[in-house]
This record gives C-alpha cells, sequence and structure tokens, in this order.
C-alpha cells in the first residue's frame, strides 16, 4: 500500500504534465492562421489616381503661350560718344588782367649807390631829379652809372630796368651818374632812389 508521501508526489507530477501539455497546445494554436478569410475587393473601387502637376500641365496645355523671343546674342558696344565736346561759353576776360610781361635778356651785376632821401631826416640831406621829386609814396627812379649806360647802349634814359638785391624792383632810369668813389671806393652802376635802395641793398643784379 502506497504512503500518502508518494500518492502527493504523483498527483503534482500529473498536474506539471498536464499544465505543460495545455500550454504547448495553446501556443501551437497561437501559431495557425485563423480559418476566417477576408473578402475580396470588387475592381469597381479601383479608380485612376489624378495628381495636381498632371492636372497643371493639361490646363497648361489648353492654353496657349505666348512666345517667349530668344535673347540677343550681339556684343555689348560702348555708347555713342560726339567725336567732340560741346564748346562752352567763356566768360570775357577783361582787358586789365592781361599783363605784359617783358622778356629780358641781358644783365649785369655790381654795386649801387643811393640818393634823393627827402622824406626820411635820419638819412644825410640828397637831392632829388628836379622833374621827379620825393614823394610821399614809393619812388622808383634811379640814375645809370658809365658801366650800366655802356651796357645798355645809346637808348639807356627812360629804359625801366629790373633791379635785384634782397627784392627785385622795377626801376625807370631817369638821369645819369658818374657813380664813381663814395664810401666804397669803386665805380657803382646805379644810384637808386632811397625808397629803393631800402629794399634792394647796395649789390644788385640790373637785367633788362
Amino acid at each position: 500500500m502506497r504512503s500518502p508521501q508518494t500518492r502527493l508526489r504523483a498527483l503534482a507530477a500529473l498536474v506539471v504534465t498536464i499544465t505543460f501539455a495545455l500550454a504547448a497546445t495553446a501556443a501551437v494554436q497561437g501559431l495557425e492562421p485563423s480559418p476566417v478569410r477576408p473578402a475580396s475587393i470588387p475592381d469597381s473601387a479601383f479608380v485612376p489616381v489624378v495628381l495636381d502637376h498632371e492636372r497643371l500641365s493639361a490646363a497648361a496645355a489648353a492654353v496657349p503661350l505666348a512666345p517667349v523671343p530668344s535673347p540677343s546674342l550681339q556684343p555689348l558696344a560702348d555708347p555713342e560718344l560726339p567725336s567732340e565736346p560741346v564748346a562752352r561759353p567763356q566768360p570775357p576776360v577783361p582787358e586789365s588782367a592781361v599783363v605784359a610781361v617783358p622778356i629780358r635778356t641781358h644783365s649785369i651785376s655790381g654795386r649801387a649807390s643811393w640818393y634823393c632821401n627827402y622824406d626820411d631826416p635820419s638819412l644825410p640831406h640828397s637831392v632829388c631829379h628836379n622833374a621827379y621829386p620825393d614823394g610821399p609814396g614809393f619812388d622808383a627812379y634811379a640814375a645809370a652809372g658809365p658801366g650800366l649806360r655802356a651796357a645798355i647802349g645809346p637808348g639807356w634814359r627812360n629804359n625801366v630796368v629790373l633791379v635785384c638785391g634782397h627784392r627785385c624792383v622795377a626801376v625807370k632810369l631817369i638821369d645819369w651818374c658818374k657813380c664813381s668813389g663814395g664810401s666804397v671806393g669803386v665805380v657803382k652802376l646805379i644810384d637808386l632812389y632811397e625808397d629803393v635802395y631800402a629794399r634792394t641793398g647796395g649789390n644788385v643784379t640790373i637785367s633788362w
């Protein structure tokens, strides 16, 4: 006769066997396809699909387009300019603005002295030419010495020469002088009015 423990073990083994058998059956049934088949779709359900771009193409084909001109392949050229610029009116030039500058081609350098100083009491008194007194303004006159008279020639009197020393002054030759001796002890080229001498000094270059 079996003991209670042996019967319990046999019962437990039977339960385990039945459990595994049920699980295997469920798994096999889950993998099998369903016996129910879906209903077939009728052919009338299939219709052609028209895309948007196809509709646009059809509409464009129905409307005639204007012809597009082909681009010009001619090379670019510079804009045409007038052969000569248009002359612009010029304002008239007043005659007073036109100054003739004499061309001086001769010159001589040497010593100068002075005379005619009535307007400067600080200097020794010296008389002026009677036709050209020492006035309140600037008096640009001179007497030509022997060397200057010989260099210019017979037309020296009333000639206007340019005397340059510290500054350059245009001077009119109104008289002559020996222009020898004096403080420098040499023959001088020209005897200037004191107004001119104060600007040029004693070492000068005379051009005409």
